[in-house]
């Protein structure tokens, strides 16, 4: 495992973002990247250029579009959000056990993030059934007052939906906060952005890597 190869959009940010950094980090490994609809011979983007030359790497790069060829020499294919990697799966299906997000790649076998994804699940499954369990248990009384537009109807419904709130709120609060610490698989595209957010994503994707590396 070996040969690594990052997908973005126009191979312009965060493949090569993503290229340098683990070359830099790693440099006994094969690293190439390449674009999901890219225009081949494009430099990387000035934003990107810059960010790394902060961490002191240079970057000599042009853009190239994803195809079988690279798709065969790569050991790991990375993709920088999950619509890459749907992309890369209906046109190279034959490859698909070798593509993931990279921050999939990276924390999927986190213990603490499979814990809370384990919590999360748990408190969907139970605001599910306190939310059904309360409705059919209302279902005639909520049938009757629906059928009338008196206020006094009115007042009785938002009583039923205050109490059903208060009943699912404290898997809603538990959801919120699992929600925070559970990381997206996405990477946003910092094209267009300023040198902050291209410093942000470098960073996102960076950690990504350092964790990725910790796996091999």
């Amino acid at each position: 495992m070996k040969k690594f190869l990052f997908i973005c959009t126009g191979n312009t940010c965060r493949s090569p973002l993503a290229q340098a950094l683990l070359k830099e980090k790693r440099p006994d490994f094969e690293v190439k990247s390449a674009g999901v609809n890219a225009l081949p011979g494009m430099d990387a983007s000035e934003g990107t250029v810059d960010v790394l030359k902060e961490k002191r790497i240079e970057l000599q790069h042009s853009s190239s579009q994803v195809d079988e060829d690279l798709m065969n020499w790569a050991d790991v294919v990375l993709t920088l959000t999950e619509r890459h990697k749907t992309l890369l799966i209906k046109q190279f299906p034959h490859f698909i056990e070798k593509i993931s997000t990279l921050k999939e790649f990276a924390y999927n076998n986190d213990e603490q993030i499979a814990k809370n994804l384990e919590l999360l699940q748990h408190h969907y499954a139970e605001l599910e059934m306190k939310q059904a369990k309360f409705l059919a248990d209302h279902k005639e009384k909520i049938e009757q007052l629906n059928k009338r537009s008196d206020v006094s109807a009115k007042n009785e419904l938002n009583e039923l939906t205050n109490e059903l709130q208060s009943l699912i709120k404290n898997d809603r609060i538990a959801i919120e906060n699992l929600e925070k610490l559970i990381p997206t698989y996405d990477i946003s595209d910092p094209f267009g952005g300023n040198i902050d957010i291209y410093r942000k994503t470098a960073d996102e994707i960076e950690k990504a890597i350092d964790k990725m590396i910790e796996k091999i």
